[in-house]
């Protein structure tokens, strides 16, 4: 079974970045924020990465930036320590070797904001 996905749409805001200390050493998790625009419609998602290469091109990503994203669609799944409740988000994920971030520079909506 295939799970791939590609996202085009425009940086809502600049990148963010987690660092977790694992065994062996650190983690770094670029998380971006894409906006996709319809006639009618509009949606946004959430991606994250966790590939070296794809985390350098997303930490060079602005706001407002138009960028096209491949990898794959998960769900994270997690119980709310206050509530008790299961509450979950979906998301795209870029792992090593699985995925790319690439700049399809500003668009004329966005470089005049």
């Amino acid at each position: 079974m295939t799970n791939r996905v590609t996202i085009i749409g425009t940086l809502v805001d600049d990148p963010k970045i987690r660092s977790f200390e694992q065994k062996g050493g650190t983690i770094e998790i670029v998380s971006l924020w894409l906006e996709v625009k319809e006639e009618h419609r509009t949606d946004r998602f959430t991606v994250e990465i966790n590939d070296g290469k794809a985390s350098v091109a997303a930490k060079a990503l602005k706001k407002g930036v138009t960028a096209e994203v491949s990898g794959k669609l998960r769900h994270d799944r997690w119980k709310d320590k206050g509530t008790g409740r299961w509450t979950g988000k979906v998301f795209v994920a870029v792992d090593p070797g699985g995925g790319a971030v690439k700049s399809l520079g500003r668009n004329e909506t966005s470089a005049a904001a």
